[in-house]
């Protein structure tokens, strides 16, 4: 079963990641200065777009690993930039363990880092590294019941 995290997004409004509440749901682990989720957020964006991701899949991203000296920072004003319509939770840190805290508790290994969440909150599968659209979106149908 995958934790149910929560947190704040940029403009500190609350976001609650909890499948087993409202449904599937696809997380896409992203930080701002990883070439990789340079390429996956866009995507993501345009399937949406598209109308290419299935009805009834709830999408949100977790920001993490922020760095005020690497490109695209703030990582809010990334996200806004490039039109990501859904909400996006910013990452907070645990400064005893010195770490980001949805990404420890998701299991994080890479980025950009997807996990597919089904209705019952169980994790369905997960993934580190970019995807094409194509295969996004086979993922998405073959792991949940949409």
């Amino acid at each position: 079963t995958a934790p149910v995290i929560v947190g704040l997004d940029f403009s500190g409004n609350p976001v609650r990641i909890d499948a087993a509440a409202d449904g599937p749901t696809m997380v896409a682990v992203v930080a701002h200065w990883c070439p990789h989720c340079n390429q996956e957020v866009p995507r993501i964006v345009e399937l949406g777009n598209e109308g290419a991701l299935p009805e009834g899949l709830n999408v949100v991203a977790v920001s993490t690993s922020p760095s005020p000296d690497r490109p695209n920072f703030p990582p809010g004003d990334w996200l806004a930039d490039v039109n990501w319509a859904w909400p996006a939770l910013a990452d907070g840190v645990s400064p005893e363990l010195d770490r980001f805290l949805a990404a420890e508790a998701y299991g994080v290994s890479g980025f950009p880092f997807v996990l597919l969440l089904d209705g019952d909150g169980t994790v369905a599968a997960r993934w580190s590294g970019e995807t094409d659209g194509a295969e996004m979106v086979d993922r998405i149908e073959r792991y949940l019941e949409l």
